[in-house]
């Protein structure tokens, strides 16, 4: 088959033990060590000097070769400065940072790959970070579900992530958006599923890969603790829909790949899968 996923990090961001886990995991059964994600810290200092404890988790987008088109899953991390800027309006402080090497134009070149050969965007849902490159990619159709064009072009004052400051990503793109409804298949190895859940339209894409059918989560799942506790994120629009995908997708592949975890990289050090 040679369809091959590449994880190409954009950038990292803080997230707390609520975001991570929902109630942050409390439970008397579940020791506090066993619901801390991969690569917990006490020393994360924020901008005005504050130290905390949480993750700095990376923000990922998925390139997929060998399924006829070049696909890429979501735009990633945009610019730093301007996040932390435009989040800090909405009492949001976490941690922001890009090293060097998590360049969304280089890391697409270590693959052979210049934004202008991008035949696809998929994006699975329009938060902040997934989102913030879209401009990079000028001849590439951008699909996206129904629901998430009215949070993303003026959202409601309590969905946080959704920043009106940011529709101008949308914009970039509007003239080239596929706007689906529902479950939808791009050709034989990539198919797209709509969960709903995290967001109105969050979808996670299904390639069919060598090594089996793999899940890309996006936002459903954010990090491997969601995975093996069956515990979401502590950020969501529809708890009973979320965890209906969960079930979907566990029936569904093979394997399930977690959006925001550096974990992936210890189980899979080359960043590829396929």
């Amino acid at each position: 088959m040679g369809v091959k996923i590449q994880h190409i990090v954009t950038g990292e961001l803080e997230s707390s033990l609520s975001v991570s886990l929902l109630n942050s995991g409390a439970h008397p059964d579940l020791p506090v060590e066993d619901r801390r994600p991969f690569g917990w810290r006490t020393d994360i200092q924020r901008k005005n000097g504050e130290i905390t404890q949480g993750v700095m988790v990376p923000v990922p987008v998925w390139l997929i070769q060998g399924a006829d088109q070049v696909i890429l899953v979501d735009t990633g991390l945009g610019d730093i400065g301007e996040v932390s800027q435009m989040q800090s309006r909405y009492g949001v402080d976490f941690v922001a940072s890009r090293t060097e090497g998590q360049d969304l134009v280089q890391g697409l070149a270590q693959h052979g790959v210049a934004p202008q050969d991008v035949d696809i965007v998929i994006l699975t849902h329009l938060h902040f970070d997934h989102i913030g490159n879209n401009e990079l990619f000028p001849n590439a159709t951008f699909i996206v579900q129904k629901d998430e064009l009215p949070h993303a072009d003026e959202p409601p004052s309590f969905c946080m992530f959704y920043y009106p400051e940011y529709s101008y990503k949308i914009d970039a793109v509007r003239e080239r958006l596929q706007v689906i409804d529902g479950d939808h298949r791009i050709n034989d190895s990539v198919r797209l599923v709509k969960i709903g859940g995290h967001t109105p339209g969050c979808m996670v894409v299904m390639v069919e890969t060598d090594a089996g059918t793999v899940c890309l989560t996006s936002d459903v799942m954010y990090n491997y603790k969601n995975l093996e506790l069956n515990w979401p994120m502590g950020s969501f629009w529809d708890l009973p829909e979320l965890m209906t995908g969960y079930d979907r997708i566990r029936k569904e592949a093979d394997i399930i790949i977690p959006e925001h975890d550096w974990k992936f990289r210890e189980l899979y050090p080359t960043g590829q899968l396929g």
